[in-house]
């Protein structure tokens, strides 16, 4: 015992402890007192009382730096059911430094655990809700024998906003009932056409109808094809089929164009402009392409006219958009040209390049959610549909791609980013698989899957966006 602090140590503390308690020590007993600290009983208490003071000292820096460990508060960001979770644990950050070995206790159910590697805590949430996570610790200069410390950290779990979602069944018995969603891949020349179609969750929430609509036709003989999408007014009670009858007497219209002396002086402007590319040929291309286009759109506004008049309605009951694209290959490139009224988009993108050529402009009212219909009366007025109408000759490109507001909102958020190169080329990465889903559309696949995975992809979530979606990509 006496060799565990020296010699002086222990009759310094001596002196002042009887100094403490006893008072001033005299000068006559000074002999006295130096024979007193050589008294081995004597030596031994005060070793011992040394030896009490530093455990009680070290005990007590021990408590505190636990309770610096216990008092740290460590966030865990939320979670969120079905979507990846990530987070790096720093054991050596302020408040956490003295800590020696640890491990984490995750409740099971949960669907995450602690990578020690990595020291990370990663996974899927499976279920929602507060949780409660243990971290077991011990301080640096504990031996690996002494039991760990638990401290408590809460980790939040969001639900899937989708979950929240009801997904009710529309009434099949409705006259003007058409699927909740709907695709389509057929070959149109050397490429392949896949639209899809899905009804958005604000209407799958209380069991309204999808009011996009599409169409599409290719003539192999003409090598000509029709691409349209629509989409239906919302605050139109009968919008799906306005959307439905504008897209199916586009259809028509181009059949009918195919087969009669129009599409013959058609092609051979075309083929005069694509001789000589001058800028007379060149407004003779477009006179011709306004008038044919001009005609098809024309015809779809008549025949949802005819739909309101014959069920004692107002047209603007059946109030609807329309995009509808005609397209050819040559040897020279592809001549592509659109009709446009309403809001959503149209654009050719080349991904070598990074190039988009967005087809005309949308119809933007001075209110979020207003737009142009082309059941308007003033769509055709005037020839105020002439600037409706564009073509365009490309050499080769990636995609020609037709959406609805339910895409181009979520996607491109405002009409300037519909112009920018580098949003286009983000959509295009976005079917590519670069998403928070990681849904991929594989455009390389089988038709039937490339199909399947499109529906899919409409499923996308975007907060405040949830419109009918609809795409077409020719690609």
């Amino acid at each position: 015992m006496a060799a565990m602090y020296e010699t002086g140590t222990v009759h310094s503390f001596l002196e002042l402890l009887l100094k403490h308690k006893c008072g001033a020590i005299k000068e006559s007993q000074q002999a006295l007192l130096d024979q007193f600290k050589q008294d081995a009983t004597i030596l031994e208490a005060v070793q011992v009382i040394l030896k009490s003071q530093n455990d009680i000292v070290e005990s007590w820096k021990e408590r505190s730096m636990i309770d610096d460990i216990l008092q740290k508060q460590i966030v865990l960001p939320n979670g969120r059911v079905n979507k990846a979770y990530s987070f790096i644990f720093d054991p050596a950050a302020p408040g956490l430094q003295e800590m020696g070995d640890f491990e984490w206790s995750i409740p099971a159910e949960l669907g995450l655990s602690f990578d020690e590697t990595a020291n990370t805590i990663s996974g899927t949430p499976q279920q929602q809700g507060e949780f409660i996570l243990t971290l077991l610790f011990r301080l640096k200069h504990h031996p690996a024998d002494k039991p760990f410390t638990e401290k408590k950290v809460f980790l939040v779990v969001n639900p899937d906003p989708k979950s929240l979602w009801q997904n009710l069944p529309s009434d099949k018995q409705d006259r003007y009932w058409q699927p909740d969603h709907a695709f389509v891949n057929v070959p149109f020349g050397n490429r392949q056409l896949v639209i899809a179609s899905k009804r958005g969750r604000s209407h799958a929430h209380e069991g309204k109808f999808r009011d996009d609509s599409f169409g599409c036709d290719f003539n192999a003989e003409k090598g000509w094809g029709i691409i349209a999408v629509a989409d239906g007014a919302g605050s139109a009670k009968y919008s799906r089929k306005g959307s439905d009858i504008a897209c199916k007497a586009a259809v028509a219209s181009f059949r009918e164009l195919l087969t009669g002396d129009r599409m013959a002086v058609l092609e051979e402007t075309i083929a005069a402009y694509l001789g000589d590319p001058n800028e007379e040929n060149q407004k003779k291309v477009s006179v011709q392409f306004i008038e044919q286009l001009g005609k098809i759109a024309f015809t779809a506004q008549g025949k949802i006219k005819q739909e309101a008049q014959d069920n004692g309605a107002d047209i603007k009951d059946y109030a609807t958009t329309l995009i509808f694209a005609l397209v050819k290959q040559y040897p020279a490139g592809y001549v592509i040209s659109s009709f446009w009224v309403g809001d959503g988009g149209i654009g050719i993108y080349q991904d070598a390049t990074g190039e988009a050529f967005v087809m005309g402009v949308p119809d933007s009212g001075e209110f979020a959610g207003q737009t142009r219909f082309l059941t308007m009366s003033d769509i055709f007025a005037n020839g105020a549909y002439v600037n409706r109408i564009r073509f365009k000759v490309v050499a080769d490109f990636t995609a020609l791609i037709l959406m609805t507001d339910g895409i181009t909102d979520p996607k491109f958020q405002t009409d300037g980013n519909l112009q920018k190169n580098e949003v286009w080329r983000q959509l295009w990465q976005d079917l590519n698989g670069a998403n928070e889903d990681s849904a991929d559309v594989k455009f390389a696949a089988a038709p039937a899957e490339v199909s399947e995975r499109l529906l899919s992809w409409l499923d996308f979530w975007s907060p405040g966006n949830h419109d009918d979606r609809t795409i077409a990509i020719l690609y």
